[in-house]
């Protein structure tokens, strides 16, 4: 606080206020709807991550590959067993904010992480069934140039802020 002889001026730092304007009511609808997918997927990307993680770290102590390999499907098997049925029920939109987030949590293409923990042949087989619902498992997540991954990021940031999320 600041005291002159006449006024009071009280100097505080103020946290960085982000406003979102909308162009229309569709971009207002597009950014709700984006909100909504993204906060239902996020989870899934964070236990991918976590996931991964484990994985890799169990790996490098497994010293024979076709021990790795035994493990690797039983992670499969159990990922399968879990997750199936809940993947499954995500839209083709959700598939494609999912693969966004993994890529955000983990640094690595979900299609890089397909191709270093199954092959080649199998990344190339989820890639193409990819292609053909209309993503891409190789595509980046870019919050510095792509819209939507700016809006993205920007959903995550807000959620953290309110503790909807961690």
């Amino acid at each position: 606080m600041y005291y002159d002889k006449k006024d009071t001026l009280v100097l505080s730092e103020i946290n960085e206020v982000q406003i979102l304007h909308f162009k229309n009511k569709e971009d207002q609808r597009y950014f709700r709807r984006l909100q909504y997918k993204t906060l239902k997927v996020y989870p899934y990307a964070k236990l991918a991550s976590s996931k991964l993680d484990s994985v890799l770290a169990d790996l490098d102590s497994i010293p024979k590959r076709r021990k790795q390999k035994a493990y690797i499907k039983a992670v499969e098997k159990w990922t399968k067993e879990e997750l199936a049925e809940d993947l499954k029920k995500l839209s083709r939109w959700e598939g494609r904010i999912l693969s966004k987030l993994i890529y955000r949590e983990t640094n690595i293409s979900t299609y890089e992480i397909i191709k270093d923990l199954r092959g080649g042949f199998q990344a190339f087989f989820w890639q193409s069934l990819a292609r053909f619902y209309d993503n891409n498992l190789k595509t980046p997540y870019q919050p510095q140039s792509v819209e939507e991954d700016k809006w993205i990021e920007y959903i995550l940031e807000d959620a953290k802020r309110q503790g909807l999320i961690e």
